[in-house]
């Protein structure tokens, strides 16, 4: 949830449905619809999660070089066959898909919620390898990034608006470690028209590894 919002007037929230990349939940739980009637059915969960750990073998191996020009053959080919199945943004699974972990998407770390309130989550985060920065760290970028999902859904739930990001703070307080299991917190600090002000932490046990402070505008109702 990147980019920019100016403006004043208030907008009206969509169906979750219809509010491309705004989920209106963390958990299927809290959804009436199957799987198999979303997009990419059944099979979209399974697929993220074989492309997940795809990456982080990818990340943390050094094949001999016959095996890797045969593996970019075969990555041509998946490409190639995806090619054929292209959609618009509106229709699109990646991302949207809020029934499932991390939206259905590889672009940020799989936030797992355990416990959610009026206006907080809680949940655990496990970096991969390939979010390493580097020594057994993870990369600041990639803490920014989760911070940017987690803070981005809760802004946009209980039927807000959609919103997006004016402002992201993060603090590094201590090495957060790749394939951890960690605990995410986050919870709005103030809300006032379209400013939302939201707080997230990283904890490794009693150790605060980040926190971070966010600005999202709710967007207008001409916005999107």
């Amino acid at each position: 949830m990147d980019g920019h919002a100016d403006g004043t007037a208030t907008g009206h929230a969509e169906a979750w449905e219809t509010r491309i990349g705004v989920p209106e939940s963390f958990t299927a739980a809290e959804l009436e619809t199957e799987p198999d009637e979303l997009p990419g059915g059944a099979a979209w969960g399974p697929l993220i999660e074989a492309l997940r750990e795809l990456l982080d073998e990818v990340a943390g191996s050094l094949p001999e070089q016959e095996r890797a020009i045969a593996l970019t053959r075969q990555v041509e080919h998946w490409s190639a066959q995806l090619r054929q199945d292209q959609v618009p943004e509106v229709l699109q699974a990646f991302g949207h898909r809020v029934d499932l972990h991390g939206r259905g998407q590889v672009m940020a770390p799989a936030f797992v919620l355990t416990a959610r309130g009026p206006d907080s989550v809680e949940g655990t985060v496990t970096f991969g390898r390939y979010f390493l920065g580097g020594n057994g760290a993870v990369h600041g970028g990639a803490i920014a990034l989760l911070f940017d999902e987690v803070l981005g859904r809760l802004s946009d739930t209980s039927s807000r608006p959609p919103g997006r990001t004016a402002s992201l703070t993060v603090n590094y307080r201590a090495v957060t470690q790749i394939g951890k299991p960690l605990t995410v917190r986050a919870r709005f600090e103030e809300e006032s028209g379209r400013k939302r002000y939201l707080v997230g932490e990283i904890w490794d046990d009693g150790i605060l590894c980040a926190d971070a402070r966010a600005l999202f505008l709710g967007l207008r109702a001409d916005q999107d």
